[in-house]
């Protein structure tokens, strides 16, 4: 989580792709989303997190993203079709190491998180996180469960482990091909993130934490 203002910026991963299928489930433990995004903070203590994906199964960038100045998939936040926007909090707790703590533990309570899709997502106005009308259709909710943020700096950069479970999803059309997350994460997913706060960064991998129900 940081504490800035969202400042998103695409990757490009090259030579990077998973080796499974987006219409079966992941098997547990494998890699089933990469995604990369950023955090506003609304108060001291909530926030907004929003992601895009670079990777869901083996979807290539032309079926995940729109196409950009240069003909190719922009792999960024203003063309992704899909973005996972995360409400959340978080609870300063007693540091340890005594008077030069070398970790510093912030409680994240259980949240919901949406992954909308929006088949034209230049359209996207981003001025007010609060108003998501022009965001897409809500094509699948998880279930947030409670986790720590951990930090040696105070949130100038930490590290954020925590589970998903997917509670309800839709299919939908990605340039002409059906998907569904229940086909690839039917008992959600147990996600990896790493922030840097000073380039409102923050990037990870989600693993699968089940097979089909």
């Amino acid at each position: 989580m940081k504490l800035t203002t969202i400042i998103l910026t695409g990757i490009l991963l090259v030579g990077f792709r998973v080796a499974l299928n987006a219409h079966e489930p992941a098997d547990a433990s494998q890699v089933a989303i990469g995604f990369a995004g950023g955090s506003t903070w609304t108060s001291g203590s909530t926030g907004t997190c929003i992601w895009y994906f670079p990777v869901i199964g083996h979807l290539n960038p032309g079926t995940l993203f729109a196409t950009g100045s240069s003909g190719a998939p922009a792999v960024d936040k203003e063309h992704s079709y899909l973005i996972w926007v995360s409400d959340f909090s978080v609870q300063a707790l007693p540091p340890t190491g005594g008077t030069d703590p070398a970790l510093y533990l912030f409680l994240a309570p259980a949240g919901k998180a949406t992954i909308y899709f929006n088949a034209k997502p230049e359209s996207r106005d981003w001025n007010d996180l609060s108003n998501r009308s022009t965001w897409g259709e809500p094509v699948a909710t998880f279930t947030r469960e409670a986790s720590l943020v951990r930090s040696s700096d105070g949130l100038a950069t930490d590290t954020f482990i925590f589970s998903a479970k997917l509670v309800s999803s839709e299919t939908l059309s990605l340039n002409g091909r059906e998907f569904n997350f229940r086909d690839l994460v039917p008992q959600g997913m147990t996600c990896f993130e790493t922030g840097y706060k000073f380039s409102s960064w923050e990037a990870g991998n989600c693993i699968a934490t089940g097979g089909e129900k």
